[in-house]
């Protein structure tokens, strides 16, 4: 008789898991074709399971370091082509500057201001162009992708008492498995 009951109970379980998957796999579908011209985003593979950026602490970072707000974003490419351009720049300008001899007394073999300013150009556009790309990009990956603050994983898992609705006049019940 034990055997029996519990038979009875586990394939009741399993009737009543498989019908909720059903019944859910028919509630996507429905969904996915009235809705999926409108919402549907492709959403690329660096991206999937990633957390809602902070836009604030993304220029935070770049104002520290030019480029390290786009790493943040996960724009690891965008971000070295920044910091390049930061270094490159300010080291060119640094070894223009040391390259000539300063003396006051000569203006033959002071080094000329226009050139060195000429060289730190692009090392001023990079150090603004990340201090302002990384939070309007943080912002838009938020929007676009629909970013998330991170899911927290299973906390609980437990039975409760169900009726489901079979067809109009039956109804069958059961215990529902909840993961929480």
């Amino acid at each position: 008789m034990k055997k029996l009951c519990l038979s009875a109970f586990l394939c009741l379980l399993l009737f009543n898991a498989h019908a909720q998957r059903t019944d859910a796999g028919h509630q996507v579908a429905n969904a996915d074709t009235t809705s999926k011209a409108a919402d549907s985003v492709f959403v690329p593979l660096k991206y999937c399971d990633v957390h809602k950026r902070s836009s604030v602490l993304a220029g935070l970072l770049s104002v520290g370091i030019p480029g390290l707000g786009q790493v943040y974003n996960k724009q690891a490419a965008k971000g070295a082509i920044i910091f390049g351009t930061f270094a490159l720049s300010f080291g060119a300008a640094e070894i223009y500057l040391s390259s000539h001899s300063i003396n006051p007394y000569n203006a033959r073999n002071r080094p000329h201001d226009e050139v060195t300013a000429a060289l730190l150009v692009p090392m001023a556009a990079a150090y603004v162009y990340s201090i302002i790309d990384a939070p309007v990009t943080a912002n838009w990956l938020n929007k676009t992708y629909h970013l998330a603050k991170k899911k927290q994983g299973l906390t609980s898992l437990h039975f409760e008492p169900s009726l489901m609705n079979l067809s109009p006049y039956r109804y069958a019940a059961g215990l529902s498995m909840v993961l929480r």
